[in-house]
């Protein structure tokens, strides 16, 4: 017999798995994991989670860095807490990633990196 997990409970985790973000950053490395940016989240990281199959939160604005950018082709991702601890890392490309998106290139010279089309976290439990 399988596991019934109500919606509100992937809420809840969803919830909690976000709340470890507020204050934290997204720092952007590339293929040697050196850091190539780090933008971060606000003290309220994600807007609260759906209830819906799979839950769905979604980041509140996002500081893009400006202080700290090396030119390079971003080839992971490090969702980190306020204290700088990982907690999510995946690969980031222009397809087949983890995280995928239209653009992965850092021009030399670039003085802000930011992610203006904030980010989106979902949650599905199966049991």
């Amino acid at each position: 017999m399988a596991w019934t997990v109500a919606n509100e409970v992937k809420a809840a985790g969803l919830n909690g798995i976000c709340a470890l973000f507020n204050s934290g950053q997204i720092r952007l490395e590339n293929s040697s994991s050196a850091e190539l940016a780090t933008p971060t989240f606000g003290s309220t990281a994600f807007g609260s989670a759906t209830t819906a199959s799979p839950s769905v939160a979604t980041s509140n604005a996002i500081t893009a860095d400006t202080t700290s950018i090396t030119a390079g082709t971003i080839a992971f991702i490090d969702f980190r807490t306020s204290g700088g601890a990982s907690r999510l890392r995946g690969s980031v490309g222009t397809s087949g990633a983890d995280y995928n998106v239209t653009d992965n290139v850092i021009p030399s010279g670039t003085t802000s990196v930011g992610i203006p089309g904030g980010v989106q976290f979902s949650l599905q439990i199966t049991g």
